[in-house]
């Protein structure tokens, strides 16, 4: 048996398998003799209770419990990695060991994960072997976007639970943009409403302390961004006194002028409250595509005093100062900076702090920031730290494809140099939220398969080279454990990955219309996909999936899918339906 034919998603480093199974008897019991393993124990049971829908309790003195929980005090060196973890069995019981509440939270994601519910056992059982596992990278994260369509903190909770399952350990929220700033500000209140004054809806003190809590109790950091110095229209239309002073023309509307002292103050005072609300150690300031977006920084009386006070004789050397200031800002207040590779000319060596973290996403295209002698690996060579966030792995609803993100390795692609490895920290999911509501019901399909298939490539960097397999175990990962044997949902939505219509002519374009065929008639295709259409209702009849929207998701493309093949006759451009 594979580490995939044991469904666990990401795959497991290292599986020794034997014959047999675990069963786990009602009530499931849980047992740890150490008091710092309580905070998992409790997770643990929040997380079984909802696979399973069963009772668990913590066993009692002289109980044997189901699973054992263990942190061990041998070094981090034994486990390969603070955050790993390894998990036993034998005839009764899964014992679970870690160094590290890290390492033990993870496994017990592969616990719940691996669970199955089958007819000829009718009780959760686990595959009996051992599991050796552990992280290939220290960044695992993924970024929504309640700047540009808000998301109420219930939905964020259930992104994070679908982050913490897949082992991601950081969640970037991007709270600042030309649409809208999701954070309530008590210093700077306009931004919270529209220039007519409609209030846009914002996290609150509160809402933050309590996305805080519940990312940090399932071992997940939040990275607030604040986007910066373009993206800006929605500051502007508030605070326009931030803009550009230009005597002879119009100053940009969207990137903010950088040589106004009004405008330090107001980004500082915006970033104290940031930093007072989020405690992780890391802010991010985003950085990107002010070139692309127009700026007013050479018309500008402010930007060419201030370029001339600092010697700085380009836009990008004056752009360089802003975060040199916002970095040593940061520093002052024990945070980290982050942000946006393109606008950084890294031909050169640029005179930017090597402790920046640099995002790096792509190299800018023409008309929207430095490009010659550009590259990710350059970044590396010049020292800096990189999340790789590489357009055609990390953009959900853009340039991802599923052919590129299942061979991606963040490590390697885009080119890494030799010996340079180790400062790629890992990479980041981006999910870029669209303003239109009904256009966001695309992240209800795609994010559930997309995250632990990102999240397997920072996990595990060997290669998927067992397709079928792995897709039945997403299948298990994003469905839960009462599958028919053998369901593969991906299978009939023609692909892990679904597509977007972002740039594309089809407004709808659920699932694959092409790809789901395979070898079948648009007939006997459209039998599956009812028959899997059953499946799905079933289990959400019987509340017997882990996410019931994901369930209701997949139910409506199956449909898309049916109404395709029986409208067009075909399901592919060259398969038309047989008389």
């Amino acid at each position: 048996m594979t580490a995939t034919e044991r469904r666990a998603v990401p795959r497991p480093r290292r599986v020794d398998t034997t014959e047999g199974v675990v069963q786990f008897d009602a009530p499931v019991v849980i047992g740890t003799t150490e008091e710092k393993a309580t905070p998992v124990v409790g997770l643990f049971e929040t997380l079984l209770e909802r696979e399973i829908d069963d009772r668990v309790v913590r066993a009692d003195e002289g109980t044997e419990p189901d699973v054992r929980l263990t942190i061990d005090d041998r070094p981090s060196s034994e486990f390969d990695d603070p955050e790993g973890y390894v998990l036993e069995t034998d005839d009764d019981t899964v014992t679970i060991r870690a160094s590290t509440v890290d390492g033990l939270r993870y496994g017990c994601q592969t616990v719940v994960t691996a669970l199955t519910v089958r007819d000829d056992h009718d009780r959760p059982v686990f595959p009996a072997g051992e599991i050796h596992d552990w992280p290939a990278t220290s960044w695992r994260g993924f970024m929504l976007d309640p700047a540009r369509g808000f998301l109420p903190v219930d939905r964020v909770k259930r992104r994070i639970d679908q982050a913490a399952r897949a082992k991601l350990n950081r969640l970037h929220l991007h709270l600042l943009d030309d649409e809208s700033y999701a954070l309530e500000s008590e210093a700077h209140p306009e931004l919270n409403r529209d220039s007519d004054g409609t209030e846009h809806p914002a996290y609150s003190s509160a809402d933050v302390a309590e996305l805080v809590d519940y990312a940090g109790r399932r071992g997940i950091k939040i990275v607030p961004e604040i986007d910066m110095p373009a993206h800006a229209r929605h500051i502007l239309e508030t605070y326009p006194e931030l803009q550009c002073t230009v005597e002879d023309g119009d100053a940009s509307e969207r990137t903010i002028c950088l040589g106004n002292r009004e405008t330090i103050e107001f980004v500082e005072t915006l970033l104290e409250e940031v930093i007072e609300r989020f405690p992780f150690d890391v802010v991010h300031i985003g950085g990107d595509e002010w070139e692309m977006l127009g700026h007013s920084w050479d018309e500008c009386v402010d930007c060419r005093a201030k370029m001339a006070a600092d010697g700085s004789e380009t836009a990008t050397e004056h752009f360089y100062a802003f975060v040199r200031h916002i970095h040593e800002f940061l520093e002052e207040h024990d945070r980290r900076t982050t942000l946006w590779n393109d606008q950084i000319d890294i031909s050169e060596s640029p005179d930017l702090p090597r402790d920046v973290t640099i995002q790096f996403w792509r190299v800018a295209g023409p008309g929207r920031g430095p490009i010659e002698g550009c590259s990710m690996a350059r970044f590396l060579e010049e020292e800096f730290d990189v999340v790789n966030s590489y357009v055609h792995a990390a953009y959900v609803n853009g340039w991802i494809t599923e052919e590129y993100v299942l061979g991606w390795e963040p490590k390697r692609r885009p080119s890494v140099p030799e010996n340079r490895e180790e400062r790629v920290l890992g990479g980041e999911l981006l999910a870029w939220e669209p303003s239109d509501e009904p256009a966001r019901e695309y992240f209800e399909r795609a994010l559930p398969s997309a995250i632990p298939v990102f999240a397997d490539r920072l996990w595990n960097g060997a290669p998927i080279t067992d397709h079928s397999s792995f897709s039945r175990a997403l299948t298990r990962h994003t469905l839960g454990p009462y599958l028919p044997d053998g369901f593969d949902i991906y299978r009939e939505l023609g692909g892990t990955i679904l597509p977007t219509d972002w740039k594309r002519s089809d407004p709808s374009l659920p699932a694959h219309a092409n790809r789901s065929l395979g070898d079948r008639t648009p007939r006997e295709a459209v039998a599956e996909y009812e028959a899997a259409i059953e499946t799905l209702s079933a289990l959400r009849e019987a509340e017997e999936t882990v996410y019931p929207e994901t369930a209701d998701a997949y139910v409506d493309c199956l449909e898309w899918l049916v109404e395709v093949a029986e409208r067009d006759g075909r399901g592919v451009i060259d398969r038309p339906w047989e008389q």
